[in-house]
């Protein structure tokens, strides 16, 4: 991902990493055989599986749209190093992604990023949300991001855990604002000050 342009950031996308309090630390899994890394292109395959899944079928997420090979190779692309994807690997079995986004395109908010965290269905429960949570934080602190936002619908009561779990706090409730499968979500809006003690 090395020479990408920030799609925002204006001056702060010049600014060097700060140091911030580390992240909750990460359990050891599998005796040590999972892997976390930077995704790469050979990845969006398994990384599409795992989201198409999650789009068509659950309420985990607002997002609706299968994302097609091209449409997964922009995405990887509009993830510049100030804004990574990161996975999860068992040998050559991706379990687990995430990533950070910009939360505006506005240079304004250029500090501000949203977090996504998707764990493959038949791999949760085995602590890989905390690995790929925990390093999402990590680098945001590291890459000089003053929060993260992230945004759950209410009954995904494991992913408001596990950010609750991370330091994420609740900060306000879009009431039915997305329309999925049928019917109407709330969302949740959770918030990490990366800076706070």
């Amino acid at each position: 991902m090395r020479g990408r342009t920030p799609r925002a950031g204006g001056f702060f996308a010049a600014l060097g990493p700060r140091s911030h309090p580390p992240a909750p630390s990460v359990p050891a899994l599998c005796d040590g055989r999972v892997e976390i890394r930077d995704a790469c292109e050979a990845d969006l395959a398994q990384i599409a599986a795992i989201w198409d899944h999650e789009v068509l079928g659950a309420e985990t997420t607002t997002d609706t749209e299968p994302r097609n090979p091209a449409a997964q190779r922009d995405w990887l692309a509009r993830h510049t190093e100030i804004y990574p994807v990161i996975v999860a690997v068992t040998g050559h079995d991706l379990v687990a992604y995430g990533s950070l986004s910009p939360y505006q395109p506005k240079p304004a908010f250029a500090r501000t990023v949203e977090d996504s965290v998707y764990v493959r269905q038949d791999r949760r429960g085995a602590g890989l949300g905390t690995m790929i949570l925990g390093e999402l934080v990590r680098r945001a602190g590291a890459l000089g991001h003053r929060s993260i936002l992230a945004r759950i619908t209410a009954k995904n009561t494991a992913s408001l855990r596990l950010h609750a779990r991370h330091g994420f706090r609740p900060i306000g409730l879009e009431r039915e604002s997305a329309f999925k499968l049928g019917r109407w979500h709330d969302v949740t809006i959770m918030q990490r000050h990366l800076d706070a003690t």
